[in-house]
C-alpha cells in the first residue's frame, strides 16, 4: 500500500509549466533588458534599459537623463521593488518616461518570464511594462 502512496504524491503537487519554474528561480530575470511597452505605450522610449542583479536583488534602470536603482524581491511570480532612488538631472523634453517609471514601478507585483521576454505586472495582472532580453546578456 505504501507504493500506492507514493504513485498518489506526484498526483497531489500542483502541475508546474515551465514558464512557472523559471519564476522560481531569480537567477533566470538576471541581465540586461530594452523596453519593449511602457504602460502601454510603444513610442518614445528612447534608450530605456532595465538591468537586474539577481545576486544583490537589484534593479539598475538607464534612461536617456537619469539612473534609477532599486531593490527587489522575488518569489513564485511575485515581484515587489523598493527603496527606488533616481539621480536628479533636468533634461528637457527627456523626462516623461522616467516620471512614468517613478509612477509605475510601485504597483508591480507579478511578473511573468518566458524566454527572452519580462513582463512586469500589477496585482489584476495588468503589463506595465514588457521587457526583452538584449543578446549582451544571453
Amino acid at each position: 500500500m505504501s507504493a500506492c502512496k507514493q504513485e498518489h504524491k506526484p498526483k497531489e503537487t500542483p502541475h508546474i509549466s515551465e514558464t512557472e519554474r523559471k519564476t522560481l528561480n531569480n537567477s533566470e530575470i538576471s541581465g540586461e533588458y530594452s523596453v519593449k511597452t511602457l504602460n502601454n505605450n510603444t513610442e518614445n522610449l528612447g534608450n530605456l534599459i532595465f538591468d537586474f542583479n539577481s545576486e544583490e536583488k537589484r534593479l539598475a534602470i538607464t534612461t536617456d537623463c537619469n539612473n534609477i536603482t532599486a531593490e527587489y524581491e522575488i518569489g513564485k511570480n511575485k515581484l515587489k521593488f523598493s527603496n527606488a532612488i533616481s539621480t536628479r538631472k533636468f533634461c528637457q523634453g527627456a523626462m516623461d518616461n522616467e516620471n512614468t517609471i517613478s509612477k509605475v514601478l510601485p504597483k508591480i507585483e507579478k511578473f511573468s518570464f518566458s524566454e527572452k521576454e519580462l513582463k512586469l505586472l500589477s496585482n489584476d495582472n495588468k503589463v506595465l511594462i514588457s521587457l526583452i532580453k538584449t543578446e549582451k546578456s544571453e
